[in-house]
């Protein structure tokens, strides 16, 4: 027969290891329930539950990374892109991620491979993304459809469409409600546009502005009030170009370009000043400005800092921190840049 010191031995081994069962349980399961939650009221519009009562919002903007190009030995920058990414999220603990548009450059020679890959990278990240298209994301042969059936398996991210009364059928733009814990109005809303690629379509047309009024109405009439919002999309608007010129406006960073704002012609920022909602909008395309700042009537005109290591003419990438303050105050925005090992 053993003696009892043997048994009490045991007993305090199997003791500690269900303690720290149970503990590595209770932190796994608080982790988990502390994660935003995503869900889809519509095909068309979203809500972010955070798990907090408080506190501003942070969203990093990356834009650009032009993935997946046939060139030699262009992987290996992606490679680079994806850590690089990785390091800001990891370094700001941000809320979620826009990724507004060019995620993949137009050659796209494997297709749905590429979208998973690209996929699988930002679920990893386990927070939200939001996605709109740039103009080259629809472009060699794997288009809107075909991307959004693969980002539609994943968890984390937020592609969403609305129908469309011409040959288009459908458009590409979403709303996100951002809500707090236990609070039945969102602290913020994003709307997403798809800014095209096609020509003729290479702006935010009447349809999706159509779109964006109803949808703001209908918000108004559900909480009794406007929510404060921002937009994301691809192609900037030609006020880029005036706040650029307007010696009476400042902004803040590098303008080194002239605005490509391609075929729009002044209508969505008035909508938008119309509407009085939107307080800032964030996109990409050019990639020599990461500038920002307010123009006429408020509203804040941002550029994303470029994120791909592969882009064309692209300074050592980034990305742009926007933090949505949650007592009335300003926007804050910062270019930012990952301190890499």
């Amino acid at each position: 027969m053993k003696p009892l010191s043997f048994y009490y031995q045991r007993y305090k081994t199997i003791s500690r290891g269900l303690t720290f069962l149970i503990i590595m349980y209770l932190y796994t399961m608080a982790t988990i329930s502390a994660q935003p939650k995503i869900s889809q009221e519509d095909e068309d519009l979203f809500t972010i539950q955070l798990d907090r009562t408080s506190s501003p919002i942070v969203i990093l903007q990356v834009t650009d990374m032009h993935l997946g190009s046939t060139e030699e030995g262009k992987w290996k920058r992606d490679m680079e892109t994806f850590r690089r990414i990785k390091k800001l999220v990891d370094t700001y603990d941000v809320d979620m991620i826009a990724v507004t548009g060019d995620l993949f450059t137009g050659e796209k020679p494997f297709g749905a491979l590429l979208v998973a890959h690209a996929v699988q990278f930002f679920d990893h990240l386990e927070r939200p993304w939001l996605y709109v298209f740039g103009n080259h994301d629809p472009q060699g042969g794997f288009g809107r459809a075909a991307i959004a059936e693969v980002m539609a398996e994943s968890k984390w991210a937020i592609l969403g469409k609305h129908s469309v009364d011409n040959e288009w059928k459908e458009k590409y733009d979403y709303l996100v409600n951002i809500n707090f814990k236990n609070e039945p109005k969102p602290a913020w809303q994003i709307f997403g546009f798809d800014s095209g690629s096609e020509k003729g379509y290479k702006s935010i047309k009447d349809d999706q502005l159509d779109w964006y009024k109803e949808r703001s109405s209908q918000s108004f009439k559900k909480y009794k009030e406007s929510t404060r919002a921002i937009s994301i999309f691809h192609i900037p608007l030609i006020q880029y170009q005036y706040l650029q010129d307007d010696k009476t406006y400042s902004y803040q960073g590098i303008a080194d370009e002239k605005v490509y704002y391609e075929e729009d012609d002044g209508r969505v920022y008035d909508t938008f000043l119309e509407v009085g909602n939107i307080e800032a909008t964030f996109c990409g395309h050019d990639h020599y400005n990461n500038y920002w700042g307010k123009y006429k009537g408020g509203i804040i005109l941002g550029y994303g800092f470029i994120s791909g290591v592969s882009t064309k003419y692209a300074w050592p990438p980034g990305g742009k921190l926007i933090t949505l303050p949650i007592d009335g105050g300003e926007i804050k925005i910062e270019n930012v840049s990952p301190k890499m090992d």
